[in-house]
Parts: C-alpha cells; sequence; structure tokens
C-alpha cells in the first residue's frame, strides 16, 4: 500500500514540475524583460514625481510638478507638433513609398526583384552614424554640397538647408527614412510573396487584372504585413531621427527639428533634470500608445488573417 502511494505521488509530483516546464523555457526572457524594460519603466515613472539632478542623490518630491512644467511651457506645443510632423513624414517614407514599390515589383521577374531588394537594403545595414555622414555631404551649405551643386546647375544659389527652419524638418526626416525604407520594403516583398498563387490564379480566370486585382484580391491578403509594417513604423518614428538630429541640428535651428524624444534626451543628459525627462518620458508613452493602440484598433477591422 505505501509503495503504491509512493508511486502515485511521484506520479503527481512529475505532473506538477511537467506544467513548470513551458515556464522554465520562457523564465530567462522574462527576466531580461523585467529588468530591462518593466523595471526602467517603473522607475521612470517614480522619477517623474521627483526634482533633482544626475550628480547630487538627493531628490525632492514634487508630485505632479514635473507634468505641469513641461505641459505648461511653451515649447510643448512645438514638441507636439513636430513629433506628429515626424510621424506623419514616417508614414509616407516608410510605409508609403516602400509598400508602393514592392507593389511595383509585381511586373518584374524574381531575379529583377531579387537585384532591387539587395539595392534597397544596403542603407539598412549601414551603422546609423556613417548613413547621417553621408548626408551631411549631401546638405553641406557650400557649393561643394551635392544638393547644391545641383541647384548651381539651375543658376540657383546654395542653401543653407538645415539652417532653415522650414528646410531642416524634411531633411531630417528623409535622412532616417532612407536608412529604413530598405527593411520595410523587404517586409513588403514577403507579404506579397507570401499570397497563395491560387488566389492570384483564380482571379486571373474571372478575369480580374490591373487596379481591380490590387484592389480586390492583393490588398486585402497583404492587409496584416501592411499593418504590421504601419505598427513598427509609429513604434520607431521619433527614435529613427535621433541620431540624425543628434548629429547635425541638435534640435534647431529655433527648435525646428526638435521632438519629445529629443526633448527627453536634452532634459535628461544636456540640462541634467531626469524629473522633467522622465515626465516627457511619460507623456510620450502615454500620447504615442494610444495613438499606436487606436491605429491598430481601426485597421485591424478590416484585416482578414488566414486561420
Amino acid at each position: 500500500m505505501s509503495a503504491a502511494h509512493s508511486r502515485e505521488g511521484t506520479r503527481r509530483l512529475s505532473l506538477r514540475l511537467g506544467k513548470l516546464v513551458p515556464y522554465l523555457y520562457i523564465a530567462p526572457a522574462l527576466i531580461v524583460i523585467l529588468l530591462f524594460v518593466y523595471w526602467p519603466l517603473a522607475r521612470t515613472f517614480q522619477l517623474s514625481f521627483y526634482q533633482g539632478n544626475l550628480i547630487n542623490p538627493f531628490r525632492s518630491y514634487v508630485g505632479l510638478g514635473n507634468y505641469t512644467e513641461m505641459i505648461g511651457s511653451s515649447l510643448f506645443g512645438d514638441l507636439i507638433l513636430q513629433s506628429l510632423l515626424y510621424t506623419v513624414l514616417a508614414l509616407i517614407g516608410s510605409v508609403l513609398v516602400p509598400v508602393s514599390l514592392a507593389f511595383l515589383t509585381l511586373a518584374l521577374t524574381e531575379r529583377e526583384i531579387d537585384f532591387y531588394q539587395s539595392l534597397l537594403f544596403v542603407p539598412t545595414v549601414i551603422a546609423f552614424n556613417v548613413v547621417v555622414l553621408i548626408w551631411a555631404f549631401f546638405f553641406l551649405p557650400t557649393t561643394g554640397g551635392l544638393f547644391n551643386t545641383i541647384l548651381g546647375y539651375f543658376g540657383q544659389q546654395p542653401r543653407a538647408w538645415m539652417k532653415d527652419p522650414l528646410l531642416a524638418l524634411p531633411g531630417i526626416a528623409l535622412i532616417a527614412n532612407w536608412k529604413v525604407m530598405g527593411f520595410h520594403f523587404l517586409l513588403a516583398i514577403a507579404g506579397l510573396r507570401a499570397i497563395p498563387r491560387e488566389y492570384l490564379e483564380a482571379a486571373y480566370v474571372d478575369g480580374a487584372s490591373g487596379w481591380p486585382l490590387i484592389r480586390r484580391v492583393v490588398l486585402p491578403l497583404f492587409a496584416p504585413t501592411g499593418l504590421f509594417i504601419l505598427i513598427i513604423t509609429l513604434i520607431g518614428a521619433l527614435d529613427a531621427v535621433f541620431t540624425p538630429i543628434r548629429v547635425m541640428t541638435e534640435g534647431g535651428p529655433n527648435n525646428a527639428t526638435n521632438n519629445l524624444m529629443y526633448a527627453i534626451y536634452s532634459e535628461g543628459f544636456r540640462f541634467f533634470r531626469p524629473g522633467q525627462a522622465s515626465a516627457l518620458s511619460i507623456i510620450l508613452i502615454i500620447l504615442f500608445g494610444g495613438l499606436i493602440y487606436w491605429q491598430y484598433r481601426l485597421f485591424d477591422r478590416n484585416v482578414t488573417y488566414e486561420r
């Protein structure tokens, strides 16, 4: 009897341990996420209620003072507007352009598609600082700059591209979009290649071609990939322009290229005000997290996933 009880106890223990095995597999990833994502986020939220600096460990509790200071500043409205402008430019350059190019490749052969994939993906593998330095040569305000050289052929005077508040922001966005466009083009190509050929052949048999084929057949099947590209673009829009801003303009001229992401860096590591930087971080998470969630809920309704 005792041996039977012992075997039954061993079996139950094995079943319980077996249920823990999946959690043991994901434990390393969970630990990394907790240490490097959720703990810093909780710490940032805590710091947003204090004032101090990075040198003196003493900090005073100010409640919502950092939030009211940041929101009430004259610069906050410009930061929101320019962040939205960067996002719109990112949607054009990192979603609309690469997806359109991917659709244009439908008329090409496999070898031609592979060539354009390799060509457009080159900027993605180049270090971002190197990319910025290349474009800095293009934007040189002297006659030696590439863009000013082109203007010279048309009898135009050289322009200080990054000193012009109207041109600096689109120029910074152009650099960031050029850097990530190849990767998004690759995703779009993969999404198009994943469409079952049987659907396209059936549509051809039914007489569909050109724009009706793309609208009625290709776009609905491509929608999950398009939604994914849209979401990752919204998530990384401000992060993608950080390096060009840091290297070329530092938020200028007259804060024309500043945004919430760069303002967080400036408050925390240039002005040594971690409380204000943390408050801006939380505001950024709330605003863009809400925007991303709204976009996902809006477009996900019209996306059909293959089961």
